[in-house]
């Protein structure tokens, strides 16, 4: 493992410490591996060391890159400054030697409460998005941050469909950041149309981490089962990285779809296709409605109701849709 400290601003103790699996370049092999960014928590006041090293080398072992983010903590809070720091490291991340094999367009972000909350705020604020987010435990709220003594927004209301597909995780029971946060974040994120898996779980303290002997200095702090959302995680990382793309890729080049099979979901992300939707069928409008019917295709929905989606319609809001293509 090759590892590395780049240094943002020494009188703060910013920078990024990377962890670089090195075997592809021993054995000559090409494939490049995606890299996970950790952010630890620690209310802004510090950076939690248990949130750390020991989540990056995690990821290490299961073959990813991986490094860790100290941000503008302390004396030196800032959310501003945390969420420049936290745009430079997808910089240095993406500047990383090529002889790594850095896949530079997988790069996930895992932030742990504090570290969560700047996390989600690279998810929705920054332009240079990571490709996925997963969050433990997450600060969302703006009355949160006001507790943690740093001014900014209720992340759950800059989500757009723009923002990374997320795995949240969490405790019914948290003591410290109200499951409500999560919850927000959740809806906002169902709202927008963004895939999300989650899993919140009844029992466990706040701050958990990987909740193993290995990282947790108290017996309450370990959590068989909740230590389980590790391994969950790197499941949905090949789900949304690998496997759903594959899946997708082969499905389009056996067949490519026409307009009327493609889910409305995918057809109105472009915003000529929302509007002429939208003037053929107002219902559309209604976001309960869109909601209801937005994995579905026209030609789906012509089965279900035909008498509102009739075949002359379709076949024009088929042939705009081309035009738009």
């Amino acid at each position: 493992m090759y590892t590395k400290k780049i240094d943002f601003d020494p009188q703060a103790h910013t920078g990024l410490t990377i962890y670089l699996n090195d075997q592809l370049v021993a054995m000559n092999r090409k494939k490049a591996r995606p890299f996970i960014l950790v952010l630890p928590g620690g209310g802004y006041s510090f950076c939690s060391e248990k949130e750390a090293e020991p989540i990056a080398l995690a990821f290490v072992a299961k073959g990813y890159h991986a490094g860790v983010l100290h941000y503008h903590v302390g004396a030196h809070r800032n959310f501003e400054h945390a969420l420049l720091d936290a745009k430079r490291a997808m910089t240095e991340i993406k500047n990383i030697d090529a002889q790594f094999k850095v896949a530079s367009d997988k790069i996930a972000v895992v932030g742990f409460s504090a570290g969560g909350h700047l996390a989600a705020a690279m998810s929705t604020l920054l332009e240079d998005k990571p490709s996925l987010c997963i969050l433990g435990y997450p600060a969302i709220l703006t009355s949160f941050a006001e507790v943690m003594k740093i001014e900014a927004p209720s992340l759950d209301t800059c989500v757009t469909p723009a923002t990374p597909p997320t795995f949240l995780f969490s405790t019914f029971e948290d003591n410290v950041v109200p499951i409500e946060n999560s919850l927000r974040y959740l809806a906002a994120l169902e709202e927008n149309g963004v895939p999300f898996e989650s899993h919140i779980f009844q029992k466990g303290r706040h701050g958990l981490s990987l909740a193993t002997q290995w990282v947790s200095t108290t017996p309450e702090m370990i959590d068989p089962r909740f230590a389980r959302w590790f391994d969950l995680s790197c499941e949905w990382l090949t789900l949304n990285w690998y496997a759903a793309k594959q899946e997708l890729e082969q499905t389009q080049a056996s067949f490519p779809p026409a307009p009327l099979d493609i889910p409305l979901i995918s057809l109105m992300k472009e915003e000529k296709n929302r509007r002429l939707l939208l003037a053929a069928f107002p219902k559309f409008a209604n976001k309960s409605y869109e909601k209801i019917v937005r994995h579905y295709t026209l030609n789906q929905l012509h089965q279900i109701a035909p008498e509102i989606f009739l075949p002359a319609k379709l076949a024009n809001v088929e042939k705009r849709i081309q035009k738009n293509m």
